[in-house]
C-alpha cells in the first residue's frame, strides 16, 4: 500500500503523481535557476554599457541625470501638496 492512497490498487496513481511531483520540483529548480542566471547577466551588460556610455560621453551622466529627475519630481510633488500657498 502507499503512503499517499490506502488501497493497493492505487500504487500506479501514487507512483504516477510522486514522478509529477518530482518533474515539477526539477523543473521549478531549473526555471529559478536560470532567472538568476539571466538577471545577472543582464545586470553585467548593463553596468558596462551604462559604464562604456559615461566613459566615451563625459559630459553625460545617468547618476545625475537621474538624481537631478527625482529631485525635481520631489519639488513637483512638495509644491502640488502645499497648493493653499
Amino acid at each position: 500500500m502507499g503512503r499517499i492512497f490506502r488501497t493497493p490498487s492505487d500504487d500506479a496513481t501514487e507512483s504516477t503523481l510522486r514522478a509529477i511531483h518530482i518533474a515539477n520540483t526539477v523543473d521549478n529548480a531549473y526555471e529559478r535557476t536560470w532567472g538568476w542566471v539571466k538577471t545577472i547577466l543582464a545586470s553585467g551588460i548593463t553596468c558596462v554599457v551604462v559604464s562604456g556610455i559615461e566613459f566615451y560621453n563625459p559630459e553625460f551622466s545617468i547618476y545625475e541625470n537621474t538624481v537631478d529627475w527625482a529631485v525635481e519630481k520631489l519639488e513637483d510633488l512638495i509644491n502640488w501638496l502645499k497648493w493653499w500657498d
